[in-house]
């Protein structure tokens, strides 16, 4: 997961033993911390290990922050919020164990396959609104919520990523001053206006940086931009966000309606929760696209989805391709084995309804022709009963 983040930066663990956990290859690394593909000896699973860098470890409040956070995400059980399962240190390296997700960040998707469609958008406020919305019930603001933060499964479920660990980015820039008012968190193409300003927040910024995500996603271009991050900041603060219909033509109005009450420059003149946001989803969703929480999810794809040069394949090929560790290929086996055993069963599935087709065809042509000869023999009966008898030359009478 997270392969979005650059593979440069300290020492790779790749190949070495973290507890209980096998680090198999790095995936990447961010601004504190190196993520890696590990397999969780003891469940035999695939599982994301994020280890601080030196540097982060080295100062005591950046570790307990980090302690902390990921405890209180840990608490957030959630089918779109991605699981912590551990928080320790080993041998000097503090690390967090947490789900893996085999697919694609949205910024990927975005990069891979171009703006989401309406009922994609639908979705991902569906899904990311309810995570909110159990954050909001825990008490937790994620603070940082961007397309790099969003994955999607194959089966299209999304995934919201990092739930209050960006916090801890600041530990690392600013020391022990948290969180005290004054300083800011997120990143600025997605930060709402009070966040940019340093001043409290609570769920609804949260509501508007994923406004802002929605409108980039959309849109194909963040609401605001600028030469520098406080000019970005500055435009989340003063300036009105543009109309999607300048991008788009063939959003519903109700989408474009709900995106832009997220961007409202106060708290006060957004949604106000994130179950009021989901109502007005729900509502979207019910006049735009009836049925729709009945079908599959817009945002499902598989292998056969991959784009033909063999791109989007982000996450998936973390399972696929070859490594030079022992777990690695050991998990690259199974999920082989895995993608075998489907087929096979899909293969024997149609051989037995193509065997019950020819069987049920042939019992068909049986009765065909025995109907057939039946109606053959009537039209003969019929035919010989109306034909009158000829009487034999051999005993025609002699004549007086």
């Amino acid at each position: 997961m997270h392969s979005d983040l650059p593979t440069h930066g300290p020492k790779d663990l790749s190949g070495t033993r973290l507890g209980g956990y096998r680090l198999l290859r790095r995936l990447g690394s961010g601004a504190m911390a190196d993520v890696y593909l590990a397999e969780q000896a003891s469940l035999s699973r695939a599982v994301a290990v994020k280890v601080l860098r030196a540097e982060t470890a080295a100062r005591p409040n950046a570790v307990l922050r980090f302690t902390q956070e990921a405890r209180a995400a840990a608490a957030l059980v959630h089918g779109n919020i991605v699981q912590i399962h551990e928080v320790d240190c080993v041998d000097g390296h503090h690390f967090l164990a947490e789900e893996y997700v085999a697919g694609p960040t949205l910024r990927t998707w975005l990069q891979e396959r171009g703006p989401l469609d309406a009922r994609q958008a639908l979705a991902v406020l569906a899904q990311v609104g309810s995570a909110l919305a159990r954050a909001a019930e825990q008490g937790v603001v994620h603070r940082d919520i961007k397309p790099e933060n969003l994955l999607v499964t194959p089966a299209g479920e999304v995934k919201v990523a990092d739930f209050g660990l960006a916090r801890v980015l600041l530990a690392v820039a600013h020391g022990p001053e948290l969180t005290q008012e004054g300083t800011t968190l997120g990143t600025p193409l997605y930060m709402s206006p009070e966040q940019a300003e340093g001043n409290a927040v609570d769920t609804r910024s949260d509501l508007y940086s994923l406004g802002a995500t929605l409108y980039h996603l959309l849109a194909g271009r963040p609401p605001f931009g600028g030469s520098t991050s406080v000019a970005v900041a500055l435009a989340h603060i003063k300036e009105p966000p543009g109309s999607l219909d300048r991008h788009r033509d063939d959003l519903p109005p109700s989408l474009s309606a709900i995106v832009l009450r997220l961007l409202a420059k106060s708290p006060d003149d957004r949604y106000q929760s994130a179950g009021d946001m989901l109502h007005a989803v729900e509502a979207a969703e019910d006049a735009a696209f009836p049925g729709f929480r009945r079908q599959k999810s817009p945002l499902a794809w598989s292998d056969g989805a991959a784009l033909p040069d063999g791109r989007f394949r982000t996450g998936v090929e973390d399972f696929r391709e070859r490594s030079s560790h022992d777990g690695s290929r050991t998990l690259d086996r199974r999920a082989r084995t895995a993608t075998t055993e489907v087929r096979n069963a899909t293969l024997r599935l149609q051989s037995a309804m193509e065997r019950e087709r020819y069987e049920a065809e042939a019992t068909r042509r049986t009765w065909m022709s025995v109907a057939a000869a039946a109606v053959v023999a009537l039209g003969v009966g019929v035919i010989l009963g109306r034909t009158p008898p000829r009487r034999s030359r051999l005993f025609r009478l002699p004549s007086r």
